[in-house]
């Protein structure tokens, strides 16, 4: 592509493009995209996009990605790397640039399985990383960051995390489901103290865990640790800021959630509870869902008409086992 080209936007999709050649000079193009391509590499003429904000290569054959080649595009906003086959990640400290507007990372769909986290620290303004659907099992690496906001390790192959090195305490969303998950990730709380979403559904998590951690993040809306193995859920209190505590799908046989913030919505569906005092429940929940239960309790206040109690039935039985203040 000559550098005398006016384009400010080009987007090649589904051909047999296995080269691309950028002049140096060229001040135009600003967003590139290429899809379902032949490149089995980024194109290293890239670093001579001086203006460029957007690039995406996706669901082409790219197996090892040299991160150093964008540090220098002082424009680049948003990097999508989705859907290739990248196997390895460089990125060296001695870069030659910072990624000054880097903002938005995505490498999903692809096949790494060790990911160094640490790479990302020089990243000063990024405020995503997606790396899901990809085959981590190793994730290593100190994180620290003051801008990362979301980051996605979901759908991989992760046992054990340790997050005692990390610093990112802008961080608003947490995703690690779809794993393989057999105990929390160490230090969590302490790594991401202003965290709004922890999202932990589908992995092996049990009740060993050290949960009352992660109740103590006074930020925390939505805890999600659906599709687990947990068969209790004792939990003395739950941090205040808490709207969202999900337990389905799970082997809950028994549920306790004596203190809680006003407005919690507990989710206990499908479990085993088939017993249930409701003095074991604050009067903050103003809403449960136990659907699929040998007892169900489900209530929701907020579509209740007032003085109405909550009642408990038997399930497959029309059986009313008691009201509810």
């Amino acid at each position: 592509m000559p550098s005398a080209a006016t384009i400010s936007r080009l987007k090649l999709e589904k051909t047999y493009l296995s080269d691309i050649t950028l002049e140096v000079g060229n001040e135009w193009l600003s967003f590139l995209t290429i899809t379902d391509s032949r490149l089995k590499s980024v194109p290293g003429t890239i670093a001579h996009l001086v203006v460029l904000e957007m690039l995406e290569i996706s669901k082409s054959s790219i197996e090892t990605v040299n991160l150093n080649l964008f540090s220098k595009l002082t424009h680049l906003r948003h990097l999508n790397l989705c859907d290739n086959k990248i196997l390895f990640l460089h990125l060296s400290d001695a870069a030659g640039g910072n990624f000054a507007q880097l903002s938005d990372l995505f490498l999903s769909g692809n096949m790494l399985t060790t990911i160094n986290l640490s790479e990302f620290s020089n990243m000063k303004v990024l405020e995503t990383l997606d790396l899901h659907s990809n085959r981590i099992r190793r994730v290593q690496g100190a994180l620290m960051s003051n801008s990362l906001k979301f980051l996605d390790l979901s759908e991989n192959r992760i046992e054990t995390l340790d997050c005692c090195e990390w610093n990112i305490t802008s961080m608003n969303r947490f995703k690690l489901s779809s794993n393989e998950l057999v105990t929390l990730p160490s230090c969590l709380a302490l790594a991401m103290s202003n965290v709004n979403y922890l999202i932990f559904h589908t992995n092996a998590l049990t009740d060993g865990d050290p949960w009352y951690s992660l109740f103590t993040l006074e930020r925390l809306l939505q805890l999600d640790i659906s599709y687990n193995r947990l068969t209790k859920a004792v939990f003395d209190i739950v941090s205040q800021s808490l709207l969202v505590l999900d337990l389905q799908n799970n082997n809950i046989k028994v549920l306790s959630v004596p203190a809680a913030g006003k407005g919690l919505k507990v989710l206990a569906s499908f479990n085993s509870i088939d017993t249930f005092d409701i003095k074991s429940l604050s009067p903050n929940v103003t809403a449960l869902e136990m659907l699929g239960n040998p007892i169900d309790c489900t209530f929701d206040r907020a579509r209740m008409k007032i003085g109405q109690k909550p009642v408990c039935y038997i399930c497959n039985s029309s059986q009313i086992l008691n009201s509810m203040n």
